[in-house]
């Protein structure tokens, strides 16, 4: 089973050394409107916006868990990009709130379609039923992954320590748990 199990852990490095591959995988995952806390910067900004528009900074700066002083920033570089635009607010004219423009809503329309056409063509070449089965086995991985949950943390410390004592080697014979000398 360990030849086995090599070749998967192999198969998925091959994977994710295709960069367009782990940078949409990653994008997907932070953009999901179900995952919407964990996606970055303006892209976030605008999420929000999408959902909720008309917000304050103050509004906007408690939604997203950021200072105010980045939600100024996000905001100055949305308005130059002309993806939302600020108006005062009627009942108050103090108050001003953040809108998302055309053009925002043109952008996320158009990210969303890009995502859509690059799972498209990524997943093409399986079936429907290879591909629920294959959203069924990675499912199950994940959850067998975060059940070991310390276990798995131990194991990824170990592998990086040895990795530096493997990149600090200076010719010497190995020694420790890892290398039998004799070898």
């Amino acid at each position: 089973m360990t030849e086995d199990t090599q070749s998967l852990l192999a198969l998925f490095g091959r994977l994710l050394e295709n960069r367009t591959f782990a940078s949409a995988a990653l994008r997907t995952r932070y953009n999901r409107e179900d995952r919407g806390q964990a996606s970055r910067g303006q892209v976030r900004l605008l999420h929000l916006l999408n959902q909720h528009d008309g917000l304050t900074n103050t509004e906007i700066a408690v939604e997203l868990d950021i200072r105010p002083s980045s939600v100024s920033a996000l905001v100055k570089k949305l308005l130059d990009a002309n993806f939302v635009e600020r108006l005062a607010d009627p009942d108050d004219k103090r108050v001003s709130k953040i809108f998302l423009t055309d053009d925002g809503r043109a952008f996320l329309k158009g990210a969303s379609r890009l995502q859509n056409d690059f799972s498209q063509t990524c997943f093409n070449g399986l079936t429907d039923a290879e591909q629920a089965q294959l959203r069924e086995l990675l499912t199950k991985l994940i959850a067998g992954l975060d059940e070991s949950g310390d276990d798995w943390q131990d194991l990824m410390q170990q592998a990086h320590r040895w990795h530096h004592q493997f990149d600090h080697f200076s010719g010497q014979s190995f020694g420790g748990p890892w290398f039998d000398r004799r070898h």
